[in-house]
């Protein structure tokens, strides 16, 4: 029987390996890219409870903290410029560590996701006043 050198399976098997691997879940195949003017980055939409929310991730906390100083005080303004936010929408944004999280919308059980995910909001519209507020949650806006 005659062997086959191993120098020649060798292509064979760097094609074979070369295949791209399956997105994992949590990839941007499951959740897409979105371009929001004035961000420095693209954001991801995810489902929070029920609705969509922008993930935005950063490198480092300190780009994350750069971003978030160019946000206006009520989330419609980053850098001086208007944010094209669907007209009506009330505007929630939240922050953690290197993500920003924006959440268009005022149900319930989303911002108290948010929250406990990521403590307290940091700018934009008032919480309806039903949404529960964990006392760990109200003072972690001040760590950023």
């Amino acid at each position: 029987m005659r062997r086959t050198p191993f120098l020649l399976l060798l292509p064979v098997l760097l094609i074979a390996c070369a295949k791209a691997p399956e997105p994992l879940p949590g990839s941007e195949k499951e959740y897409p890219p979105a371009t929001i003017p004035g961000f420095s980055i693209d954001a991801k939409v995810i489902q929070v409870v029920t609705e969509d929310v922008l993930i935005f991730d950063y490198a480092t906390e300190e780009e994350t903290t750069a971003e978030l100083a160019k946000l206006s005080d009520d989330g419609r303004m980053i850098d001086g410029k208007e944010i094209p936010w669907r007209a009506g929408d009330q505007v929630h944004v939240f922050a953690t560590g290197r993500q920003i999280a924006v959440y268009l919308g005022s149900t319930k059980e989303v911002l108290e996701a948010l929250i406990s995910e990521g403590g307290a909001q940091i700018v934009g519209d008032p919480l309806p006043p039903d949404v529960k507020i964990p006392e760990a949650a109200s003072s972690s806006s001040a760590d950023l």
